[in-house]
């Protein structure tokens, strides 16, 4: 944990390269090793020296941000990124694809002589240079068991991952060890798909949504912790890749199957079941019709929309016939909600920590006792198909 993050600041304008170099000399843990004023130049650099961290404006010439983003994510996949963003309006897609692609997270850039600025951008950067140190000596330590057994490395890492699924057509079910599971097997049916996920989340969709079939059957609920506007974007790019449907939830809409339905930047999301009676010749017949329901209520573990709001919703509309899963990302954002949906009975996959940009809230789940498999994000869309659909 001493060794210090390794840090490339990318940005065309020299004055900007300059005060970015100076806070980030100013957080512990942290070196920059050199500053790059275009995309030529950033890989040029990375075939010269290691880094850790790059501190990209995608505003740059010669080989645009995104351009420069993909090749990182190509060749340079233990590099991570951070975009350093200038004005956000009119670059929401832009940044979108960035996180999509692999980029961690987006921090607003700062302004020289502006000192809220320049308090904002080390306040935003601060929690995730501590994340990233812890992940790189996660990694270190997972490197050091790799002449061991794979199932002795996992136990002693803690953790139970599941097989490949995606070549088996009647998977097991893998239930981890608990302390309290009040139901530990797979619901005879599963109605409602539900995902958190935060800090690398468009990322880990991007390579989760696209892979589940058109006919699921079932609706997927997403909460992506991002700002106003971009969950429509998020959706608008998700499903142009995807079979399923995705779209950006809207308040009063009936919830049905097929499509994933990401909750608005802003605000949390819950679901409304409606009880209807159905008058027929031959006998009265109840049905559920289930609906979105939007609110600004204040935030929930310092997020909205927060997953615990929308979990907490679903079993009074789904009874326990719910799989949540819950990917990378900061803090517990879904766990209460998890442990409300137990006592209810629901199937809880989390991913894997060595798949995690961020493992937060997965281990918050797992650290719980509340995750029944945990999942390599490779593997993650055709376990969630195979329980849906009963394989």
């Amino acid at each position: 944990m001493n060794e210090k993050l390794k840090i490339l600041v990318v940005d065309s304008k020299e004055a900007t390269r300059r005060l970015i170099s100076e806070i980030m000399a100013g957080i512990p843990g942290t070196e920059v090793i050199d500053t790059a004023a275009n995309g030529r130049i950033t890989l040029a650099k990375l075939r010269q020296f290691s880094v850790d961290l790059i501190l990209l404006d995608l505003d740059i010439p010669e080989m645009q941000g995104l351009d420069t983003m993909k090749k990182i994510g190509k060749d340079w996949r233990g590099t991570d990124v951070v975009i350093v963003t200038g004005i956000v309006e009119g670059h929401v897609d832009e940044i979108v694809g960035a996180l999509e692609l692999g980029a961690i997270d987006f921090v607003p850039k700062p302004v020289n002589g502006n000192e809220n600025t320049i308090r904002e951008f080390r306040l935003r950067l601060l929690p995730l240079i501590g994340l990233l140190r812890s992940r790189r000596s996660f990694r270190k330590a997972s490197l050091g068991n790799q002449d061991i057994s794979g199932d002795e490395a996992d136990m002693r890492r803690g953790e139970k991952t599941v097989p490949n699924y995606s070549d088996r057509k009647f998977p097991p079910s893998v239930p981890s060890p608990e302390k309290h599971k009040l139901y530990p097997v797979i619901p005879s049916r599963i109605e409602v798909v539900a995902i958190a996920v935060s800090t690398g989340g468009p990322n880990a969709l991007a390579k989760v949504i696209p892979q589940l079939p058109g006919r699921l059957s079932v609706p997927v609920l997403i909460v992506q912790h991002m700002p106003r506007s971009f969950t429509a974007s998020l959706a608008s790019s998700l499903n142009a890749k995807s079979v399923i449907t995705v779209r950006e939830a809207v308040d009063g809409e009936e919830i049905l199957p097929n499509i994933a339905y990401i909750a608005p930047g802003g605000s949390h999301m819950l679901v409304r079941a409606e009880r209807i009676r159905n008058h027929s010749l031959i006998k009265d017949v109840r049905s559920v019709r289930r609906c979105i329901s939007l609110n600004n209520d204040p935030p929930e573990n310092s997020v909205r929309p927060s997953a615990d709001v929308l979990f907490r919703s679903l079993p009074a509309a789904y009874e326990g016939n719910i799989l949540p899963v819950i990917m990378t990302g900061m803090g517990s954002d879904g766990t209460k909600g998890v442990l409300e949906m137990k006592r209810r009975g629901c199937y809880c996959l989390s991913q894997t920590a060595d798949t995690c940009t961020v493992y937060g809230m997965p281990r918050s789940v797992d650290e719980a006792a509340l995750s029944d498999e945990k999942v390599p994000i490779e593997q993650l869309a055709a376990r969630i198909t195979s329980i849906v659909q009963g394989w």
